[in-house]
């Protein structure tokens, strides 16, 4: 696990670090809160104290400072992290200026940067912001771009600052060595994500998946040289994989809703690849006659007929040539029995179980968390137990087994 610095400076969106820096603990890390006098504007010092059981600092100078604390920082950091960096903040960093703690210890630093910039469209959008920006990219610094939608203001565009799963996986990649191209010139098909069935004009079924574990290994599998045909179930909330840099016309991004979709899609894909990661969520049910039509509620119960939807991953197995397949099985109870009877039963040659949440309990592993565990299962014998972690660290452990 990582020493990383978490440097904030003033924005509406601060508040929002908290989750970072809780995500980061859970998975580990050990994390310094550094803030601008602005950000304690926005953000208590306190509740970054709490999580992270560091004090947060932002003052150079005092009684109970040595004077060389920001060097001891700065040596002690194995990334720095600006989340969320206003435009202020970019500013200052890119002409090298280091006149509070956050900025001095980033000018003091060898440690990688990674910056989630956060600020109003208009001032995004201003050439000079751009300038600086492209001036600490030059020098190494990763962004986390910002997302659009609705700012503090009232008004909508781009300015706001990332999701946290997307901070979270960002320092997570940060973090990674330079794995090995082991495999260049390999080609992947990745099923992730959930898939929908219809009831109506304006509803649908689906489950709790955010395609989160698929995102990993696509990232991983990116990393290590490979081109990814990712198809991806969408719905609300679902992660989308992000291409390490200079990867990014090594992805293939494919959306889909249904099982029916996906089944489609992951096939036209097939022939061109050598192997298969079958991580998607894929409803096991559809509603026979969807109502083309809203349903308007009424007073007495309806029923749902529900029928088989397509198999996707058998629908893989039987078009299948040469290719190896890896698929996942979630469970509830039972984890390695349903896991070694669905590696079985589907004839591939590895699968990762992994237990998720019973209804109405909450789990470290499984659907919408950032961290999982299970048992990677081999035909040939292969039984690997993967601590807790996060699901950038669990794709590696399994991409370091079966690459």
């Amino acid at each position: 696990m990582a020493n990383i610095v978490i440097a904030v400076s003033g924005s509406i969106s601060a508040y929002k670090i908290a989750d970072v820096v809780s995500e980061l603990g859970k998975a580990g890390h050990q994390v310094q809160c550094l803030l601008t006098r602005s950000a304690r504007e926005f953000v208590s010092p306190l509740v970054l104290e709490t999580l992270s059981g560091r004090k947060a600092l932002s003052e150079i100078f005092g009684p109970d400072i040595s004077g060389t604390e920001h060097i001891d920082l700065a040596r002690w950091a194995e990334l720095i992290v600006f989340a969320p960096a206003s435009a202020n903040m970019l500013a200052r960093l890119a002409l090298g200026l280091a006149d509070d703690l956050p900025s001095t210890v980033a000018l003091a630093s060898e440690a990688p940067l990674l910056i989630a910039p956060a600020m109003n469209t208009v001032m995004w959008e201003k050439p000079i912001v751009q300038q600086h920006l492209a001036a600490l990219v030059a020098r190494g610094a990763e962004v986390i771009d910002p997302a659009s939608g609705l700012l503090a203001c009232g008004e909508v565009g781009m300015g706001r600052l990332a999701p946290v799963a997307d901070i979270v996986a960002a320092i997570e990649r940060a973090l990674r060595p330079v794995a090995a191209p082991d495999l260049e010139g390999k080609r992947i098909l990745i099923t992730a994500g959930p898939t929908t069935t219809p009831i109506d004009a304006v509803r649908y079924i689906t489950n709790h998946s955010t395609g989160r574990m698929g995102a990993a290994m696509a990232e991983e599998a990116l990393r290590r040289g490979a081109v990814v045909d990712y198809v991806l179930g969408i719905d609300k909330g679902v992660v989308r994989p992000v291409a390490p840099r200079g990867a990014e016309g090594r992805l293939h991004l494919i959306e889909v809703r249904s099982a029916e979709e996906m089944a489609a899609a992951a096939l036209e894909k097939l022939p061109l690849t050598q192997g298969v990661i079958a991580s998607a969520a894929v409803m096991d049910y559809a509603v026979a006659a969807p109502s083309a039509r809203k349903l308007k509620r009424g007073a007495e119960a309806i029923a749902l007929d529900l029928v088989p939807s397509v198999d996707v991953l058998g629908a893989l197995r039987r078009a299948a040539k040469d290719q190896w397949f890896l698929g996942f099985a979630a469970e509830t109870d039972h984890v390695e029995a349903h896991g070694r009877g669905k590696l079985e039963a589907k004839g591939l040659d590895f699968l990762f179980a992994n237990q998720v949440a019973r209804l109405g309990e909450t789990g470290a592993t499984g659907f919408a968390v950032s961290t999982n565990a299970g048992v990677l299962l081999g035909k040939d014998g292969l039984r690997q137990e993967l601590g807790l972690g996060s699901k950038t660290e669990i794709a590696r452990q399994i991409w370091d087994l079966i690459a």
